[in-house]
Formats: structure tokens, C-alpha cells, sequence
């Protein structure tokens, strides 16, 4: 892996995001970032770009938010000579091609580039609903109640619905067979705990400093371009997730989480209140994570046996390794429940907890 890159070094930020992609299994992305960072490095358009820009360079998830612009243009029909390579968008799949292709695009319209670098970057992956349930499940084994979930950093809340999905693993099964998506995991080992525990969801809200919704033709096409485009499976994915929502309906609230948490998801008497989110902690700076930190653990000091409370997150522990882990109050009692990669895929279940 290319060491850590400093926040305004642009070049070493999108190798670290092309060697994410190339690991997870989108090569396609991975050389076009590296493309851009050769390129920036070379005095050439990409550096133009961003030295006429100074500011984007300093935004968070810089290739994130670089290949998502380039991907909604292509999607938007604005850029067909991007279109043309993106497998996505039924290209050949060339990555020079579309190098090439890209490089005229940020010419002919970078201040349209700009502003898709500029919005807050939306990877509502599905697939992470799998260890998230392993984690709702453990939560309704250890407390034997209803839940509530609140979702945070939610997007267009796909997984605060992770209850709507049909899950299926190697001599496992979880959920509606009927429902339009099933989840089939990449598992490497393990299975997940508490299969058979009666999850009932009692109620679920989510909120999001820029929701979508999956309602809105234009939040829809927001969230395809934020899916790596040489990554058709993850495509299906969401079309049929989206398709299931249709079964828990949701408006995602526009908030601050750290606002919200407190005010929206106080435990409560008869049901277990579980605060959860995945892949944010990148998001914010780490003042902002040592402040979420505090808002979740003032609410679970505030649980008792009839109002338990759980921390729920799939987050980042070491290059590569997304860690799923619960922390249940009262007692603050911790629970390791999966590692996976980013997209909640070759998972490694932890049994025995």
C-alpha cells in the first residue's frame, strides 16, 4: 500500500484511493486514479485543475469525490466520450481510453467538475447490511427486545432498511425470500451469531447532513455515481435495494448527527435503542469523531436494564480491515461481530461472543 499521504498532497491522496479501489476489485479505477496522480505530479491538467481550485484538494476523500464527478457526468449523458469506456454506462471498459477521454472532460468542463468534487461524497454500499445485521441481531439475543434503529451518516438510508433484505451464507439464511434484493455474502470464515432471534423493528429513523432519497430520479442517479463503475454487481445492488424500500418507507432528516443522537435516540423503556452507522468516521474531522464518541456514550450512561442502549458501527481498524463491533449499555459490554473490507464483503465472522 502507498503510505499515508499528507491532506494537501492531491497526488499521494488519489494513489491511496487507487490502490483502495485495485485491492476491492475495481482495477478500472484503480488506473484511472493513478493516471490522475501521474498526471498531477507531471504538471498536467489534473494539476491545473485543483491548483486553480486550491481548496477542493484539501477536501476529505479526494478520489472519492474526483472519480465521483467524473462518473456522474458520464451517467448524466453530459460526457459520452467517458460513456463510452465506463462499463457502467455499458463502455468498452478501457482504462486509457477513458484516461484520455477524462483529461479532455476536465478541460472542457471543470468548473462542472468542480462542483461534483464539492458534494459530499454518498456511498450508500448495501452490502454492508450484512455484518450490520450480525450486529443487530446480537443486540436483540442479549436484551430479548423490540429495536430502534438510528441510523447516522445515513445518505438515502438503505441500511437503516437492513431488515427488509434477504440474506444468504454458506448452509445459512436470514430474512423474506420474497424480498427483491438478497445479500449474498463473500464470507471467508465464521457465520453469524443469533440466526434465529426474533428481530422486530419497532422503529427506525435516520438522518444525514445531505440526505437523498431514493424516491427522487436525481438522489438516484446522485447515489449510482458514487459506485465504482467497473463494479456492475455493486449496480444490481442498489437497484434492488432501492426497490425494497419501497416496503419501509423512510425520509431521511437533514441534521447534524451530533445534534440529532441526543435528541432523537434516548433510550426508552421496553425497547432496545441502537445508534449505528458505517464507513462515516472518514467523513469527519477527529475532533468531530472524539465529540460523536462522547453524544453516544452520554446516552448509553443513561440506560438501565428495561432501556438498554447499543452502539452499532462498521468502521475503519488498519489498512484495509473494516472492523463491525456493538457496545451495549448498561455495563457498556463490548461485542466484536464481523471484519470485512469496506463494502461488507469477504467477511470474517466473530462466533462465541
Amino acid at each position: 500500500m502507498t503510505p499515508a499521504a499528507r491532506p494537501r498532497d492531491v497526488p499521494g491522496r488519489l494513489e491511496l484511493q487507487a490502490d483502495a479501489c485495485a485491492h476491492m476489485g475495481a482495477p478500472f479505477y484503480g488506473t484511472l486514479l493513478r493516471s490522475a496522480a501521474e498526471n498531477h505530479r507531471a504538471g498536467g491538467v489534473v494539476r491545473d485543475f485543483f491548483e486553480a481550485r486550491a481548496p477542493l484538494g484539501e477536501l476529505s476523500m479526494i478520489g472519492v469525490r474526483f472519480m465521483g464527478a467524473l462518473h456522474y457526468r458520464a451517467l448524466a449523458g453530459a460526457a459520452p466520450q467517458l460513456a463510452a469506456h465506463f462499463p457502467s454506462c455499458g463502455g468498452d471498459g478501457n482504462a486509457e481510453a477513458a484516461w484520455r477521454a477524462a483529461c479532455s472532460v476536465l478541460r472542457a468542463d471543470a468548473d462542472e467538475i468542480a462542483a461534483g468534487v464539492r458534494v459530499t461524497p454518498q456511498t450508500n454500499e448495501v452490502a454492508r447490511a450484512t455484518p450490520l445485521l450480525g450486529g443487530v441481531l446480537a443486540v436483540t439475543a442479549a436484551t430479548g427486545m423490540p429495536v430502534r434503529l438510528f441510523d447516522v451518516g445515513s445518505s438515502a438510508g438503505l441500511n437503516a432498511r437492513l431488515d427488509c433484505y434477504a440474506y444468504e451464507g454458506d448452509g445459512w439464511r436470514w430474512g423474506d425470500p420474497g424480498s427483491p434484493l438478497a445479500l449474498r455474502d463473500q464470507t471467508l470464515s465464521g457465520r453469524p451469531n443469533h440466526l434465529d432471534a426474533a428481530l422486530h423493528v419497532l422503529e427506525r429513523a435516520a438522518c444525514d447532513l445531505h440526505p437523498l432519497d431514493v424516491a427522487n430520479g436525481a438522489d438516484r442517479l446522485v447515489l449510482r455515481s458514487y459506485v465504482w463503475a467497473d463494479q456492475l454487481d455493486r449496480f444490481r445492488r442498489l437497484d434492488r435495494a432501492i426497490e425494497a424500500c419501497a416496503r419501509a418507507p423512510l425520509t431521511v432528516q437533514a441534521a447534524d448527527m451530533l445534534a440529532w443522537v441526543p435528541q432523537r435516540a434516548r433510550p426508552v423503556s421496553g425497547a432496545a435503542t441502537i445508534v449505528m452507522h458505517s464507513v462515516v468516521l472518514d467523513h469527519l474531522a477527529p475532533n468531530q469523531r472524539l465529540s460523536f464518541a462522547e453524544v453516544v456514550r452520554d446516552a448509553g450512561a443513561r440506560a438501565t436494564p428495561d432501556a438498554p442502549f447499543a452502539w452499532l458501527r462498521m468502521e475503519m481498524e488498519g489498512a484495509g480491515t473494516f472492523a463491525t463491533r456493538v457496545t451495549l449499555w448498561p455495563g457498556e459490554r463490548e461485542m466484536p461481530i464481523a471484519e470485512s473490507d469496506g463494502h461488507g464483503q469477504k467477511i470474517v465472522w466473530r462466533s462465541g461472543e
